[in-house]
């Protein structure tokens, strides 16, 4: 049988969600795959890795609105879209998917939309036609967004999930680009 990255992906997540993410090993995936693990070598090189590949196949549907007319209601669209699939995936799942990236390359999850200058540009358009009152410059408001959506990620699995992950993440939004 050939295993390829996705198919990995699915059964090591469906262990993930079974025994925990911490009390999997790449062992016990290659197992259940009936694999060796210079097959997952071949195709990751850690669980980490792993977890991460598969939390960029969710997001991958995500786009910018460019056909809405106003910058901060594409942004907002943005937003809303990602926390949508921040809920799917939950509370435990993207708390590990937030620790893994800061374990890899110290880059923060919102690189996975590869929007962060798409973003910024709409900050700085928005701020210009005065929809976000701000003297600010739009890359330290999109900082300070994403440092805030970081804790409410970590927030969130501390809480053990008992808040609403969606309706946090548009009430930081409306905060910050108020």
């Amino acid at each position: 049988m050939i295993t390829t990255k996705e198919n990995m992906c699915e059964v090591a997540v469906s262990m993930f969600k079974e025994l925990g993410f911490e009390q999997v090993s790449i062992n016990m995936i290659c197992n259940q795959l009936k694999v060796t693990r210079g097959s997952f070598y071949h195709h990751f090189t850690s669980k980490n890795e792993l977890l991460l590949f598969w939390f960029s196949t969710q997001v991958t549907n995500i786009s910018l609105d460019l056909s809405l007319i106003s910058p901060k209601q594409i942004l907002k669209k943005h937003t809303l879209d990602y926390a949508a699939i921040l809920h799917q995936v939950g509370h435990d799942f993207m708390y590990h998917i937030l620790m893994a990236d800061f374990e890899l390359d110290g880059e923060h999850f919102h690189t996975y939309l590869n929007a962060e200058g798409q973003s910024i540009d709409l900050i700085r358009k928005a701020i210009e036609r005065k929809e976000i009152h701000s003297t600010e410059p739009a890359k330290k408001l999109f900082d300070a967004y994403t440092a805030a959506m970081i804790g409410a990620i970590v927030m969130w699995k501390f809480d053990n999930g008992q808040f609403d992950i969606v309706s946090k993440i548009e009430s930081i939004f409306d905060t910050i680009f108020n």
